[in-house]
C-alpha cells in the first residue's frame, strides 16, 4: 500500500524555507520558530520529506538538522560546515573517494557519507575574519 502524501500549506511554507536556505542546514528548533505550524506538524513532515528524498537530514552537533536536497536524490558525499556562518558546501571530489579508499584499505574503516560532516571556515568567513591565508 502506497503512502498518501498531502501538499498541506505547512508542508509547502517548511519546503519554501528550506529552498530559501538551502546553502545552510537547519534544526528543527530554527524551523519551527520560521513557520506556522505545530512542533509535532513540523517533526512529521520532516520526517516524511526525509524519507521521500526531497530533504537531508544530517546527525551531526547537538541536534540533527535539515537541508533541502539539490540533487533530488539520497545522493551522499561529504559536506563541508562553516563553524561561523553555517553554510553547508556539498564535496563530491575525487579525493574524497581517495580518502575513503585509504580508510577502507589501511583502517579497516568503511566511512558513511551521509553522517559525515568536516567542520571548518568558509573562505568569507576567513576573509572578513582576517584569518584567510
Amino acid at each position: 500500500m502506497s503512502e498518501i502524501k498531502y501538499n498541506t500549506k505547512q508542508r509547502e511554507e517548511i519546503l519554501s524555507l528550506l529552498r530559501n536556505n538551502r546553502t545552510r542546514c537547519l534544526t528543527a528548533r530554527e524551523i519551527c520558530g520560521s513557520v506556522k505550524a505545530g512542533e509535532a506538524t513540523v517533526f512529521r513532515t520532516l520526517s516524511a520529506l526525509v524519507k521521500e528524498g526531497v530533504v537531508s537530514k544530517f546527525l551531526s552537533g547537538d541536534a540533527p538538522t535539515y537541508q533541502f536536497n539539490e540533487c533530488g536524490t539520497h545522493h551522499e558525499h561529504i559536506h563541508l560546515k562553516c563553524s561561523e556562518c553555517g553554510k553547508l558546501i556539498h564535496s563530491d571530489c575525487s579525493f574524497i573517494e581517495e580518502l575513503e579508499e585509504h580508510f577502507e584499505k589501511d583502517h579497516n574503516f568503511r566511512v558513511d557519507r551521509s553522517k559525515t560532516v568536516i567542520y571548518g571556515i568558509c573562505s568569507e568567513c576567513a576573509e572578513s575574519e582576517g584569518k584567510n591565508g
